[in-house]
């Protein structure tokens, strides 16, 4: 494959460190190009793909994605993770830069509540110092705006001008 391409699918990391936890170290993988995953399942176009079961799945993986092409523009190896434990708690996306951890959540809502930040605040009380001070919550919402704990939600548009700026 030419190193200017991006695979179609992508084995992302789970993060190992054990916060208290027991931590499930499977791979999760991620269609990166959508458009496949649709013509796959036949969906009759993006609109229905993202009301329905797949939704989520796709999004989820759209933001992920926007994660690699940023690394990539820097020429940089992707530092992302995800984090799951056996008991069900699980972070979406973890993005190293340095020594922090930047935990990101991704739903599929326009309408964030505190039950979405759980996984965010559970994480960061448990890294401490590693992780970042801010969750980030990745949703359909109109406006970016802060949520409690020290989390705040940005709609998906603003996600790669989000990044870059993690990024320098």
């Amino acid at each position: 494959m030419a190193a200017d391409r991006l695979p179609a699918v992508r084995a992302d990391a789970p993060y190992f460190r054990n916060f208290g936890k027991r931590l499930i170290k499977s791979p999760k993988l991620y269609f990166l190009d959508a458009a496949l995953v649709t013509t796959l399942t036949r969906q009759p176009d993006g609109a229905a793909a993202l009301a329905g079961p797949l939704g989520g799945a796709l999004f989820e993986g759209w933001v992920v994605t926007e994660a690699i092409k940023a690394f990539a523009a820097r020429g940089r190896k992707p530092d992302l993770f995800y984090w799951r434990t056996h008991d069900g708690l699980e972070v979406d996306l973890l993005i190293q830069v340095g020594t922090r951890l930047h935990p990101v959540e991704i739903k599929l809502t326009a309408t964030p509540t505190a039950r979405h930040l759980d996984p965010l605040n559970r994480l960061k009380a448990l890294m401490g110092a590693e992780s970042a001070p801010e969750g980030l919550l990745v949703c359909t919402t109109e406006e970016e705006r802060a949520l409690p704990g020290g989390n705040r939600a940005i709609p998906w548009q603003r996600f790669p001008e989000w990044i870059a700026g993690l990024l320098g």
